[in-house]
């Protein structure tokens, strides 16, 4: 049995048998680069088959990665470009105080009438974020304004309701210890007002002009008495001043 075997053993037969023993060892290999796409079964590479870190910019399809992909607080401001969110970015009612820098926001970011109390906080407003001339009369509670808020000496007839004329009047022949009554026309004054009469010049001692009241729209009523003890020296022309207050 050998020697036949010995004789039909052959160097073509020999290469052949080793030839055989290598392509049964090595599993059928493939040479460098001959693996393509369609040569691997659709959906069969799994992550245990990628390097890690292999994975670029380029292998990315367009839209790939979802929120569904990011992990919870894995993007970063480095990671976001300059103007790339804006106002279709952010959802609606989600941003709170602890989202804003300080002082970021300006009258510019503002849309008027856009701000009430709803969105202050209580006690929050100081002089120093009110702009000059900011606080009108309709911005002001009734009542609000006390003595302690108003300057010393800062009030004028223009600040006060009622009305105000100069005028200039003449007098005589008004007996001591008698008083005649003297209509003055006011424009503006108002039944109800509480009229006050000031001289603008010197006055014979004892002569006195009373206000009773305003009769009617634009006519103060007032007193001239004659409490000189003597005759009263008649006036012309006297400058006086007529003030009522509502």
């Amino acid at each position: 049995m050998a020697r036949r075997l010995r004789r039909r053993l052959t160097f073509a037969n020999v290469c052949s048998f080793i030839a055989l023993v290598f392509a049964l060892g090595t599993g059928g290999a493939y040479a460098a680069n001959t693996i393509g796409s369609d040569d691997i079964i659709d959906e069969s590479i799994q992550s245990v088959d990628i390097k890690n870190g292999e994975v670029h910019t380029a292998d990315l399809g367009g839209g790939a990665v979802t929120s569904g992909k990011l992990a919870n607080a894995a993007v970063a401001t480095p990671n976001i470009a300059a103007g790339a969110i804006d106002s279709n970015s952010v959802l609606d009612e989600s941003l709170t105080s602890s989202d804003l820098a300080t002082n970021s926001v300006g009258s510019t970011e503002i849309a008027d009438g856009s701000i009430d109390s709803g969105e202050i906080v209580d006690n929050s407003v100081f002089a120093a974020d009110l702009a000059p001339n900011s606080v009108g009369s309709s911005e002001i509670a009734a009542n609000a304004v006390g003595g302690s808020k108003v300057a010393n000496e800062s009030l004028t007839l223009s600040d006060l309701a009622g009305a105000a004329a100069s005028g200039a009047i003449s007098l005589t022949g008004i007996p001591n210890g008698r008083c005649t009554q003297v209509t003055f026309t006011v424009g503006g004054a108002q039944v109800g007002d509480s009229p006050i009469v000031t001289t603008r010049a010197a006055i014979q001692n004892g002569i006195v002009l009373y206000p009773n009241r305003v009769a009617s729209a634009g006519h103060v009523e007032v007193n001239a008495c004659n409490f000189s003890g003597t005759s009263m020296t008649p006036i012309s022309s006297f400058p006086i001043r007529v003030i009522t207050l509502r």
